[in-house]
Order: C-alpha cells, then structure tokens, then sequence
C-alpha cells in the first residue's frame, strides 16, 4: 500500500504545480498585459508630448522672428530719428544762413549811408549800425579780412587786377564788398581789386 500512495502522491505534486505553474502564467501574462497597456499608454502620451513640443517650438520661432523683426524695426527708427534731428539741424542752420545772407546786404546799404551824412546825423546812425553788426556777430557771422592778403578762390571773387608793382602781385588792393562768414560756411564770398 505503501507503492500505491507514492505513485498518487506524486500525481497529486504535479497537479499541484501545473496549478501552480498555471496561475504563474496567468499572473505573468495579467502582468505582461498592464506593461503593454502601459507601453501604449506612454507611447500615446510621448507622441502628445512631441506634438506639444512640436506647438512650442513653433512659437519659439515665430516669436524669434517677431523678435528680430522688432529689434530691426527699432534699430531703423533710431536711425530715422537720428536723420530727421541731423536735417531739421541742418535745415535751421541753412534758414538761419539765408536770412543773415539778406542781413549783409542792408548792412552794405548802412555803410554806403554812412559815407552820406553829416557829423549831426552820422552819430546816431553809427549806433544803430553798430548795433545792427554786433548783432550779426552774436549769430556768429564773422567778416572776412582779406585786405591786403594773397587772392584765394575758395574765400574771393576777384572783379579786376590793377598794377600796383611787383610786391602787390596777387595780393587784395581793395574791398569792393566784404565777405563774410558763419563758422567755416561762407555766407558770401569778398568781392576784390587784386594787383598784378
């Protein structure tokens, strides 16, 4: 009887583990399963996260490019600013030269009446002459001091040369109208008598 126990005790051991191997594999694959489950689900999620950085990334370079547009468009107002501040200067400077230009010419006109008045007269109109020429100098207008200095094109019309002798060649013998200038800009070139 001994015999006949071994034999169903051992049936019963391997009925026992193929139970047993059984709910192992059910377990195992129950196990595999969730990890695939899981697998797809991050898969899922890392394909949204691509899409999302895909999003961003986008908007990353539109706004890089926003960006850029913007810092050019500022850089090129700056230099529109910078133009306009330089011509509205430069066009006061020329409307300031323009109408001391017409300036000089009535100061011409004052110094031709000077030579026509009498003592009584003459005082007052040097006062108001005086005062008309040291307003030009306040503007910076300065006249010109070519008498008796070499002939220069760039600063001197010459109108006529006179023989004055050898040691006046080329040299300012007279100021037929004087010239003037406002800082290295010449409101109006002298107009002169040069020996030959």
């Amino acid at each position: 009887m001994k015999k006949d126990k071994q034999p169903a005790e051992h049936e019963q051991q391997q009925q026992s583990a193929q139970v047993e191997q059984t709910e192992l594999e059910k377990a195992l694959t129950e196990e595999n399963e969730k990890l695939i489950a899981e697998v797809e689900r991050l898969t899922e999620q890392n394909a949204k996260l691509q899409k999302t950085c895909n999003r961003l990334q986008s908007s990353a370079d539109k706004s890089d490019t926003y960006l850029n547009q913007l810092v050019a468009m500022k850089s090129d107002f700056e230099s529109y600013k910078r133009r306009m501040s330089f011509s509205a200067e430069q066009s006061k400077a020329e409307g300031a030269q323009t109408v001391l230009a017409k300036f000089i010419a009535v100061c011409d006109d004052f110094e031709r009446a000077k030579q026509h008045l009498t003592d009584d007269n003459l005082k007052a109109f040097v006062m108001v002459y005086n005062q008309f020429t040291d307003i030009l100098k306040q503007c910076g207008v300065e006249e010109m001091d070519v008498m008796g200095q070499p002939f220069d094109c760039k600063r001197m019309n010459a109108l006529s040369k006179t023989d004055c002798g050898e040691d006046k060649k080329d040299i300012v013998v007279d100021v037929y109208k004087k010239g003037y200038v406002i800082g290295d800009k010449i409101l109006r070139y002298a107009e002169v008598i040069v020996g030959a």
